[in-house]
């Protein structure tokens, strides 16, 4: 009886080890064996699986995926401790939190992000691909959907404010569009208002819970290019069953890919390598 006990408390324990790796996203499995060997049980024993989605549940968490490359990614319930609320998020980005506009401006920058990552279906199922992004692509596509939102508010001869129940991304366009893309500071860095500024802030944040990281400057140009990791990948998996991702698709703004991947504006200019 003492074993069975003491059998249940270690693998419970072990379970508790593992969600808890989900909170340290810049830890991987592949850099750490007692995470990796956590990996590996999960996949491989069916009771220990349930005992840790169980256990993530119990704290108000859904798990995602446990895999090698991503190691544990769980996302917070609604309503539980750990969802991250906007005020909380405000503060991580330094937005004025008080401003309606510009929590649609980075909900819309997310979704921005998430689409020139993948872009295609294919891409977002495929393990292997990694995504790639750049500053000044994500604003280019965010005022491309600015664009088309508003011709289909000029077809539709709507008023100058869009109604309640207009679609997500078309109320949020105005506030976008007129903003600068950059506004040069006295210090000669970007201001706030700037949207490569939200942009940037929005990366630094996605950089910062292991969904991306920093991969080189482009010889050319000198703009940073940024690598979306395995973890975000399957984030955006989850993400691309919203509404709000579904209609960013359906709007026909995102560039074409070439055989090689190299993803190109309507214009052929590289958005990246």
């Amino acid at each position: 009886m003492i074993t069975t006990i003491e059998t249940i408390a270690d693998d419970a324990e072990a379970a508790g080890r593992l969600v808890g790796y989900g909170f340290r996203p810049k830890v991987r499995p592949v850099r750490d064996s007692a995470y990796a060997a956590l990996v590996k049980r999960y996949a491989e024993d069916p009771d220990f699986e349930t005992l840790v989605t169980r256990l993530a549940a119990g704290m108000g968490l859904r798990v995602i995926a446990v895999t090698t490359r991503a190691g544990m990614v769980h996302t917070a319930l609604p309503g539980s401790a750990f969802e991250t609320r906007m005020d909380q998020y405000a503060r991580q980005v330094r937005m004025r939190e008080s401003r309606e506009a510009e929590r649609i401006l980075y909900g819309i920058t997310h979704l921005a992000v998430a689409a020139l990552a993948f872009p295609r279906p294919e891409d977002l199922a495929d393990d292997g691909y990694q995504g790639k992004v750049r500053v000044s692509s994500i604003d280019r596509l965010v005022r491309s959907v600015c664009r088309v939102l508003a011709e289909r508010v000029a077809k539709s001869e709507e008023s100058q404010d869009p109604p309640a129940d207009a679609l997500e991304l078309e109320r949020a366009w105005r506030a976008y569009e007129r903003r600068p893309e950059v506004a040069p500071t006295k210090a000669g860095r970007s201001g706030a208002s700037a949207t490569r500024t939200l942009i940037g802030r929005a990366l630094a944040h996605l950089i910062d819970r292991g969904m991306f990281h920093q991969s080189r400057v482009d010889s050319e140009d000198g703009e940073k290019i940024f690598l979306a990791t395995h973890r975000y990948q399957v984030h955006v998996r989850e993400l691309a069953s919203t509404r709000a991702y579904g209609e960013l698709a359906e709007l026909g703004v995102l560039p074409p890919i070439t055989g090689t991947r190299t993803l190109r504006t309507t214009s052929a200019e590289t958005l990246y390598d």
